[in-house]
């Protein structure tokens, strides 16, 4: 006999083998019991989570005739014995058959009565495949199909499905398996099947498979033929073609030692023996969150002994704003990577950044630059370099606390209202917007701060986390462009974070009650030593906040 696949071979017969589901499974269960059975189901949800399976069952419980009160098919009647070889049960493919011509075939015979069961049951899996005169032609039949007709879609893309298709149907969402259930039912399969595997392999598994039972148990079955003998979790990375936990925290020590050399080779092996450089990113990101993860709450719950070694290793290394910022900053990395022909050299360029970064936070060796084994100095304009996000090279523009002082003050001294409502609402609608070609490198992130006080001329936004004040600070002329175009206007602005600006708010209100007069002050005449606000004081004893409320407005200021 020919072999068998094992998710063929394990494929569940009954809601009692159906792992996971519960909810789809028991209600599903109790409308054939009680004889409330719908003539039209839709199931949707992600690959491999039993969209065809849940339907198969179905199928093979209402054409039993001898059902027992659990919902279990007896087995030896007729419908039962010739479940996989009767023409009752007709399985379609919209992938291939998507046409207006199929389904008018379809409905054609869709009027035949059944050959053994009590009911004809059509199975269409990738239904959102079907073409618009297709769902058309289906309309009406899928509405009022005969008493023996029973229609059951599945796909993985609900949002395609016509309103008017779901309407007509009862709606039930698969959700991805759970990394228990699938390891649970890895191991009953590995035990019957006779494949020395353990935990963590089945861990890894199911990790890969993204919560698809399907794709872990065809991973399982491939690794079974990988080799003779006990497995190990390098057999699966080596079968996926991923990088391992070791690897992953080898780049990261190679990162914080500034070790160019090491970081180089291990991007050039990477794309030497045809890795995917998006699936390493998705790895490495992951590996950094459980880093993350466990610096936070001192648990790695669910999380295999190699992994467990290589967090512990690696996290007493970097901090948490390391952390939040190299998550950050990845992320936008991965979507430049996608889009680029330059993928090594940015991932290379990258890593280099972010090495240089830790090391001059953490030491000032050789002016703060990196160093190869051999004590050589990396160029400083690769280190000093960061990429954006249109993949060009751009400087840090980091502004100073002075002229962040002026900015503010000016702010406060030109603020209105007025100013401030007239931005928020033309601010909102560019957000919306806004040209994810021409401003890619601050796209991701206008979502992320607020706006406090509009000037004339200058605007104080609230950055909303404060890992992300730096990185915003670089593209603070990307920023000053934006507004530019659509407001006409030289903008000036500074992004603080939430306790300068509970400062700088308090500051403002205790002056204003004092009387001080906030002047605009221009920055390119200004020296480092020549900021006073205090000039003209008409020392006025504004006794409540109200006074000021009357000078300015009470939405000058955003209170917290």
């Amino acid at each position: 006999m020919s072999y068998l696949a094992l998710y063929r071979k394990y494929r569940p017969s009954t809601f009692d083998d159906l792992v996971g589901q519960n909810d789809v499974s028991n209600i599903i269960k109790n409308e054939i019991l009680n004889n409330k059975l719908s003539h039209a189901y839709l199931f949707s949800g992600p690959r491999g989570t039993g969209k065809t399976s849940t339907a198969k069952i179905i199928a093979k419980m209402i054409n039993c005739f001898n059902l027992s009160k659990d919902g279990i098919p007896c087995g030896k009647c007729d419908s039962c014995i010739r479940f996989y070889n009767n023409n009752d049960v007709v399985e379609i493919d919209a992938a291939s058959n998507n046409g207006v011509d199929e389904i008018r075939e379809l409905i054609d015979k869709v009027n035949l009565v059944p050959t053994v069961g009590k009911y004809k049951i059509y199975i269409i899996d990738e239904v959102h495949m079907l073409t618009t005169q297709a769902f058309n032609a289906l309309l009406k039949t899928l509405e009022e199909p005969p008493s023996h007709a029973i229609f059951i879609l599945a796909t993985t893309e609900f949002y395609k499905i016509p309103a008017t298709v779901v309407s007509r149907c009862q709606k039930f969402q698969f959700l991805k398996f759970t990394n228990k259930e699938i390891v649970e039912r890895l191991t009953k399969i590995a035990s019957l099947e006779h494949i020395l595997v353990n935990d963590d392999i089945l861990h890894e598994i199911a990790r890969l498979s993204d919560g698809g039972l399907r794709d872990a148990i065809n991973m399982l079955d491939q690794l079974s033929s990988f080799k003779n003998g006990v497995l190990s979790i390098d057999d699966v990375y080596k079968l996926n073609g991923v990088i391992s936990y070791n690897e992953l925290s080898n780049l990261l020590l190679y990162i914080i030692d500034c070790d160019i050399p090491n970081i180089i080779s291990f991007v050039e092996s990477i794309d030497n023996t045809g890795k995917s450089i998006n699936k390493f990113l998705d790895d490495l990101i992951s590996f950094l969150k459980d880093i993350l993860v466990y610096k936070n709450t001192h648990k790695l719950d669910d999380v295999i002994e190699e992994k467990k070694e290589r967090v512990l290793e690696v996290s007493n290394l970097l901090s948490l704003d390391d952390l939040y910022n190299i998550i950050i900053l990845m992320n936008d990395l991965y979507n430049q990577i996608k889009n680029s022909n330059f993928s090594v050299i940015l991932l290379v360029t990258f890593f280099i950044k972010i090495s240089n970064d830790l090391k001059q936070k953490n030491t000032k060796d050789n002016d703060g630059l990196c160093s190869t084994n051999n004590k050589k100095l990396v160029d400083k304009k690769v280190c000093d370099v960061e990429i954006s996000n249109n993949n060009k090279i751009k400087k840090s523009n980091l502004i100073n606390e002075n002229l962040k002082k002026i900015r503010i003050n000016n702010a406060f001294a030109t603020a209105s209202k007025k100013n401030k409502d007239n931005f928020i609402k033309k601010w909102n609608d560019i957000k919306e917007n806004i040209n994810s070609i021409e401003y890619n490198s601050i796209i991701g992130i206008v979502n992320d701060i607020d706006v406090l006080v509009v000037g004339n001329n200058n605007i104080i936004f609230l950055v909303k986390y404060d890992s992300l004040l730096e990185r915003i600070n670089n593209y603070i002329d990307d920023f000053e462009n934006l507004l530019f175009k659509n407001f006409n206007v030289i903008y000036k602005i500074v992004f603080i974070v939430e306790d300068e600006w509970l400062y700088e708010k308090d500051n403002y209100i205790q002056n204003k009650k004092k009387g001080y007069n906030y002047k605009y002050i221009n920055e390119k005449l200004i020296d480092d030593n020549n900021i006073n606000n205090n000039d003209d004081n008409d020392n006025k004893d504004l006794s409540d906040i109200d006074k000021l409320i009357s000078l300015v407005g009470d939405d000058v200021i955003s209170y917290k």
